[in-house]
């Protein structure tokens, strides 16, 4: 049995809004290098974790590991810090902006006056993207202009370019369909190969099929059951 620290381990963790618990004594483990789901209906906890992991709320009571190192996420900042990313399915693209402006915010290369060397933000941007196969997309048209599908991308790209440890896709292909959900499978593939630990919050079993290799189901603001997704029929997860 390997004795490696989980990449994220919430134990008894507790978060109330006024009189709607929305985790209630949840703890979740997943392993590094693993793409793990995280399933439930609506108002089941999940975007409750991805918020707390994300550093945009703190848990009432329990605790957070990453890595096996105890943590206290105390903004999207600290998240970051510790090498976790996450893509909203609410995305926080700047309309207004380019899309080379956003995939800019907050930090962008720097030249040796200590001032941004937009050059080069251009140029590590525009490889970022082919790598990805997304290369078509222009970094100077506004992100207002785009479609849904491609902001989406965006988001996610974004995400990846800070080269995370651990990336959060928070119901990534509610925008995307056919062609696009193929893209996305393979940049998970590709990043799981590297050794980033993905964690996939989706409504589609197919895709945790396809993507995932545990999985973790939520109701209530509870873990009600988690383990391999070849060990639960679709039946099992309803």
């Amino acid at each position: 049995m390997s004795t490696e620290s989980p990449a994220i381990h919430i134990a008894n963790a507790r978060k109330a809004y006024g009189a709607t618990v929305a985790l209630d004594d949840v703890s979740v483990s997943i392993r590094p290098g693993t793409v793990h789901a995280l399933l439930g209906e609506n108002g089941a906890g999940k975007s409750t974790i991805v918020k707390v992991l994300s550093g945009l709320v703190s848990p009432d009571k329990g605790t957070i590991e990453i890595f096996g190192k105890p943590v206290h996420l105390t903004s999207p900042r600290e998240a970051h810090r510790l090498g976790i990313q996450t893509a909203f399915q609410e995305m926080t693209l700047v309309r207004n902006l380019t899309v080379l402006d956003n995939m800019l915010i907050p930090e962008a290369p720097v030249g040796p006056t200590g001032m941004m060397s937009r050059s080069k933000a251009r140029q590590s941007v525009g490889a970022h993207f082919h790598d990805l196969g997304i290369g078509t997309v222009h970094l100077d048209e506004e992100v207002g202009d785009l479609d849904l599908a491609v902001r989406q991308k965006i988001e996610i790209a974004r995400a990846v370019y800070r080269k995370p440890r651990i990336l959060i896709l928070d119901e990534p292909t509610s925008a995307l369909s056919g062609p696009d959900v193929d893209w996305l499978g393979n940049v998970i593939r590709a990043l799981k190969r590297q050794g980033t630990t993905v964690v996939f919050i989706s409504h589609r079993l197919r895709e945790v099929r396809d993507f995932c290799d545990e999985l973790t189901i939520l109701r209530g603001g509870k873990n009600v059951a988690s383990g391999n997704v070849a060990d639960y029929e679709d039946a099992d997860v309803v």
